[in-house]
């Protein structure tokens, strides 16, 4: 079933921004303390946080549902450490998923004593009720250019991850100037949030820029065109009912 056709974009100006002397977060949906009436969870997807912490620092997370969490670094690399055991290190290029228990604790931590990292931290509502706990990491290579490269989708797949990722895929892309793409979706059912790390798009015909996102819905595929060299996207195919 194709949904009615929608679209909202998120301007990086007008996220909900909390900062310390050690930590920034800023908030595409509500969130914690931000709350907005436009700013609700665009399906299944209801975090999408550009998170920088500062050198030799750490954050602690307690969950108060069951969640499904994706961490990308954007600059540097950070430890992911949590309440069940795992500890790993994530860096550019690389992701890690995690189905967060209810009660369940993370922690998020800075190695580098000098320089800050940037990372993005998004959050989704396991699908239908069903939660398996799963944890898993996977690499993307960004040399190849003008391209989407699948982050969560068909590389967790071969992780066997659990049914409640099996309709939610995330792609990230380089791309030169004037350089266009189409994202097909999946499933017709779906929406698709698009999410600019750097530069500029022109996304279905509206312009959206860096750390500005752009939900639709009612789409079976979407055009892109790269406004900027070196431009990097994100897209996030999502359940929406």
């Amino acid at each position: 079933m194709v949904l009615e056709k929608q679209a909202q974009i998120y301007k990086s100006d007008q996220r909900g921004c909390t900062e310390s002397e050690i930590f920034r977060r800023c908030c595409t949906f509500n969130f914690d303390h931000y709350k907005s009436l436009s700013r609700n969870p665009f399906g299944t997807l209801v975090a999408l946080n550009d998170e920088t912490l500062s050198g030799g620092n750490q954050i602690l997370r307690h969950l108060e549902t069951d969640t499904n969490i994706v961490l990308i670094p954007i600059v540097g690399g950070i430890v992911y450490k949590d309440s069940l055991g795992h500890e790993d290190i994530v860096g550019t290029g690389q992701a890690r998923f995690f189905s967060a228990q209810k009660s369940m604790s993370y922690e998020i931590i800075n190695p580098f004593p000098d320089d800050l990292v940037n990372y993005l931290q998004i959050w989704f509502r396991p699908e239908d009720g069903i939660f398996t706990t799963q944890s898993a990491q996977t690499n993307f290579d960004l040399s190849a250019r003008n391209k989407m490269i699948s982050i969560v989708g068909d590389a967790f797949s071969e992780t066997e991850i659990g049914e409640n990722t099996s309709n939610t895929s995330i792609s990230i892309g380089i791309f030169d100037g004037r350089k266009e793409g189409i994202y097909t979706l999946k499933n017709p059912g779906n929406g698709l949030f698009a999410f600019v790390i750097n530069g500029a798009f022109e996304f279905e015909n509206r312009l959206i820029e860096s750390r500005d996102g752009l939900a639709l819905s009612g789409i079976t595929e979407a055009e892109f065109e790269a406004l900027s060299e070196n431009a990097i996207l994100l897209i996030l195919e999502i359940p929406i009912n």
